[in-house]
């Protein structure tokens, strides 16, 4: 079963620069470093109001759960991944991550 998690970041004011940096890294490293090979995209508003232009959405495909959770677990094990997580905590306003069954 295929399953899609979309991660919505919303950022601090000033700080999207900052967080589309640590994304760029972010998703290198996963790549690289961890071997993510699912399908990553992402969106910003182009339209709305007030803070809405501070938020980034990231969707990644898995295989299945299993796939996903080994490779949460290898992030989590990752000293350089942990710190670029510390990093968000100090620029992002909130974050919210939703699961999805991909429909055949």
């Amino acid at each position: 079963m295929k399953v899609m998690i979309r991660e919505t970041l919303k950022f601090l004011p000033g700080k999207m620069l900052e967080g589309t940096k640590l994304l760029k890294r972010s998703l290198a490293l996963s790549k690289e470093k961890i071997g993510c090979s699912s399908p990553i995209r992402k969106y910003s508003p182009w339209l709305g109001g007030g803070s809405s232009i501070n938020t980034i959405i990231v969707e990644a495909e898995y295989d299945s759960l299993t796939q996903m959770e080994e490779f949460l677990e290898k992030s989590i094990a990752d000293p350089e991944m942990m710190e670029i997580n510390r990093k968000w905590e100090t620029i992002l306003e909130s974050s919210k991550e939703e699961l999805y069954r991909v429909m055949p």
